[in-house]
């Protein structure tokens, strides 16, 4: 069976950006999976490429477009490149129907032009970030490449045989990112789904240990604490600079999840030399 990997997303933006400049690492080395539209541009160097059945080699310049679901992996070797996956849950929220089609970069095409020039331009802020507000520039050329896969590169497939707890397993994991992309913002997980959202409380209790709401406390309480904890500022903007409406709640799941209040965990800390770049334990 080919392994799936499950994406972790930069905060403040709706894609992972990963920048590699050394050996392949085994989880690319090895066949997996992802429910993620993924590019791969080619800085320096040369990588070696399954896709499915077809083989490939990305040399220099070079851009790689990989369709959700496809199994693929990168032969060990060394080279620079820049790897974007796009969020599932942000890209559905944009096309509904996004799975239910299958994107092209073809060889020698303006949209393979376009994006090779917008994949450079991001490589180029990663590798030098400007100033604070680079996330907002990185986030533009997301959405101008996204814009350009939906309206230019995507192509019917032909209809597939539905499979339910499949889709019921994917969909937990899009909502377990869209929470650790989104969790300063108020959501409505229902709306993000086609069916009712009980039915994937059990797939997504598996998946985290927890139900959506806790889940959604527990992200928002860890974010919450580090800023409180790392930076020299009041408990109440740290609880709503990360989500929560007032400071009680996030007092409250500090509480649950850690067994001491912010305050409590600040200043303990403070009175124990050594102990500040310490992870915190959690308790439940």
């Amino acid at each position: 069976m080919y392994k799936h990997q499950t994406i972790e997303y930069d905060k403040r933006l709706p894609a992972r950006i990963t920048l590699c400049d050394s050996s392949v690492d085994r989880c690319r080395g090895e066949p997996h999976w992802h429910e993620e539209m993924q590019l791969i541009y080619v800085d320096e160097g040369s990588l070696n490429m399954t896709v499915g059945n077809r083989k490939s080699a990305l040399n220099a310049g070079d851009v790689q477009l990989i369709n959700p679901g496809e199994v693929h992996s990168l032969k060990k070797g060394s080279a620079k490149y820049i790897s974007v996956h796009f969020s599932r849950v942000f890209v559905k929220s944009f096309f509904e129907a996004a799975e239910s089609c299958g994107y092209v970069l073809e060889e020698g095409s303006q949209e393979r032009r376009e994006m090779t020039f917008l994949m450079q331009k991001l490589l180029a802020i990663e590798q030098n970030t400007f100033d604070e507000y680079s996330a907002l520039t990185k986030y533009s050329l997301l959405l101008k490449m996204l814009r350009l896969l939906l309206t230019r590169c995507r192509r019917e497939k032909p209809p597939a045989v539905y499979d339910k707890r499949r889709s019921l397993e994917s969909d937990a994991i899009a909502v377990k990112n869209y929470i650790e992309t989104n969790f300063r913002r108020k959501m409505m997980i229902a709306e993000l789904l086609h069916y009712d959202a009980n039915q994937i409380t059990p797939y997504f209790k598996k998946l985290t240990g927890r139900r959506f709401k806790d889940y959604l406390n527990f992200v928002r309480a860890e974010h919450a604490l580090e800023d409180y904890l790392s930076f020299d500022i009041p408990v109440a903007e740290a609880a709503l600079k990360n989500g929560f409406g007032h400071y009680n709640f996030f007092s409250k799941a500090c509480i649950k999840y850690y067994g001491a209040s912010p305050t409590a965990l600040k200043k303990a800390r403070r009175q124990q030399p050594g102990t500040v770049d310490m992870p915190l334990v959690r308790t439940a």
